[in-house]
């Protein structure tokens, strides 16, 4: 199956920090098979939208940029199709577009009735038959292949109602390729038109795979599934380490597990990886689970099974992490190569795949752009060293993933980071990352980007909702906060802060401004954050008339003898030595607090 890509695909380097650690069964190898090459074309339709914002903003987990886009209108319920034969010259193949209608929708409604579990339904309506001059020879030439006289015919004789056509070429070939359609990020379908020809969603393919090219043989439905695949924005899923003999180009087809890969060789297909199934739609954020701790365990369930379907190991930079699923010899998967926990790289770092020229250089990759590898990669076809079976381990990175146990329905999987066992991923070689993850281990933090919350923010300045939350978990007050009752108009109801700042009220660590507001979306100074850690941790005694420590601060400064006094108490030492200075109007930053709260409470590393 060659694929049309929405840009030339680059040569990605293959992944990094892998190492297989210990098989204690035999590796399972798939039957090799022959590789075919990717079509590499452009995207035919308009030219995307400029993207304005957050590319992840309509992703929950942030893990699928312009998620609007990449779904489209096509991944949730009914996703017409016309059915077009093409007749070529040199080629007389019987077909019959009502007969090759019905077996598609006996064979490949089911199949993706299954892996979305019911939320995908295509369906297969007679669209109609076309005369091409297109010379097919009697083996397409790889990369090169392609019928652009069906194409043009089927389009300039389609009625425009369906969302997409799929075109038999009645030919003696089971290869393909398909297109996503035109794509408009953020602006899902701004300027572009839902149903084809407007929107350019088209699959082609050979008579084989709908009828048997063989005595004996069956058609390849799987490369129908592929390409109707490619039709919701799925990309390959590939190690990069094989080439095709031929043409020296990247192999994209060595993954038998997936049947955006090499799981598309078979006349039934496989199933698709968790990663291409959130993207659709059809793994709900609940079903995702992220390992942020230093070590958990996890139950990953197959695919049909409830539970979780995918894990995430986040990387320290967005859109790059790694995934982990469960695939077990049951339904469509009742042909895998190997059962078992299945591991795989996710990149859409800018840099990870060449968009085309038209496309902002900083948009992430994205829809069949995305760079998704097995992990670990392995040279040739087939291989299947990225699934691990029950007491089988594999480091990816600094992590160690290890199979403890198995049922019918799911896989029991250990996560382990090997580094010191931190939390947050984006703290690393911060001087205070020891103080940031002992307040993680006590909960007085829980992550700036929930519902995630992998990422602790330490360049951030503390805003005083934060500094009410930090505080009232700091002093064991957070099982102590009361309903509400409307303390400060500016702190709502319903609001995540509002009980942390209302308890800090009650405990006379805060008494707001004049004006009777708290203000929690403003950020704390050196000179607030000594009045609420003194109040906070009642050091209140030590007050006393200011020395003059702070060559910074003013003696009759309101807020002189709590700087002296957190400078007593050893919770700071100043922000510059000769002279000793304070820096009272410095916004605190979140790195920062966390060493005063460290420092306060006695843990600081």
């Amino acid at each position: 199956m060659k694929s049309w890509y929405l840009g030339k695909r680059s040569t990605v380097p293959a992944m990094r920090g892998l190492r297989r650690i210990r098989r204690t069964a035999p590796t399972r190898r798939a039957v090799a098979v022959l590789a075919l090459a990717v079509v590499l074309v452009g995207l035919v339709g308009p030219a995307p939208a400029p993207a304005q914002g957050d590319p992840y903003a309509a992703d929950p987990l942030r893990l699928v940029p312009f998620l609007d886009t990449v779904q489209q209108v096509y991944t949730q319920d009914v996703d017409e199709w016309e059915v077009w034969l093409c007749r070529v010259p040199g080629w007389s193949v019987p077909l019959e577009a009502g007969e090759v209608v019905d077996d598609l929708n006996a064979q490949i409604s089911p199949y993706f009735a299954w892996l979305s579990q019911g939320r995908y339904q295509p369906t297969f309506t007679v669209g109609g038959e076309v005369f091409s001059d297109d010379y097919v020879p009697a083996v397409p030439d790889g990369e090169a292949f392609r019928v652009p006289g069906c194409e043009d015919r089927v389009a300039a004789a389609s009625a425009g109602q369906a969302a997409g056509a799929l075109i038999v070429v009645a030919a003696r070939f089971s290869d393909g390729y398909a297109t996503g359609g035109a794509v408009c990020p953020e602006a899902p379908f701004t300027g572009c038109t839902k149903t084809y020809p407007s929107n350019f969603r088209v699959a082609v393919v050979g008579a084989d795979t709908v009828v048997a090219g063989s005595p004996g043989g069956t058609p390849l439905w799987s490369t129908i599934a592929h390409e109707l695949g490619h039709g919701i924005n799925w990309a390959h899923s590939y190690g990069g380490l094989t080439t095709v003999p031929a043409t020296g180009a990247v192999n994209t087809y060595d993954n038998p597990m997936d049947l955006m890969s090499g799981g598309a060789r078979t006349g039934v297909p496989v199933g698709a990886i968790a990663y291409h199934r959130y993207a659709a739609g059809w793994i709900e954020p609940g079903e995702v689970a992220f390992h942020t701790s230093a070590e958990d365990v996890y139950r990953l369930a197959a695919i049909g099974a409830s539970g979780t379907q995918m894990l995430v190991i986040p990387l320290e930079e967005e859109g790059h992490f790694y995934t982990l699923d469960a695939r077990r010899r049951t339904s469509y998967d009742a042909s895998l190569p190997q059962a078992g926990v299945e591991a795989y790289e996710v990149d859409q770092r800018p840099e990870a795949c060449e968009k085309p020229a038209a496309w902002p250089s900083e948009w992430p990759c994205f829809a069949t752009l995305t760079r998704v590898a097995q992990t670990p990669a392995v040279e040739g076809t087939g291989g299947t060293d990225h699934v691990l079976g029950i007491d089988e381990e594999l480091e990816i990175g600094p992590f160690r993933v290890r199979v403890e146990a198995a049922d019918t329905r799911s896989f029991t999987v250990r996560v382990t980071d090997t580094r010191l066992g931190l939390r947050f991923v984006d703290d690393d070689f911060n001087p205070h990352e020891m103080n940031i993850e002992a307040i993680a281990a006590l909960d007085i933090t829980k992550g700036c980007n929930p519902p995630i919350n992998d990422r602790y923010c330490p360049d951030g300045s503390v805003t005083r909702a934060e500094m009410a939350a930090f505080l009232i978990r700091a002093i064991g007050e957070e099982g102590n906060v009361s309903p509400f009752v409307g303390v400060f108009p500016d702190v709502p109801d319903g609001s995540w802060f509002a009980p942390y700042v209302e308890r800090l009220f009650r405990l006379g660590i805060t008494e707001g401004f004049a004006d009777g507001t708290y203000r929690p979306d403003s950020f704390v100074n050196r000179a607030e954050m000594a009045i609420f850690l003194v109040r906070a941790f009642e050091h209140d005694d030590l007050l006393a008339t200011p020395s003059g420590l702070f060559a910074d601060v003013r003696s009759d400064a309101p807020y002189a003898p709590y700087a002296e006094v957190i400078y007593d108490v050893e919770i700071t030492r100043g922000c510059a030595a000769d002279p000793l200075a304070y820096c009272p109007f410095d916004p605190v930053r979140r790195d920062q607090m966390a060493s005063f709260l460290a420092r306060a409470l006695g843990i600081d590393a």
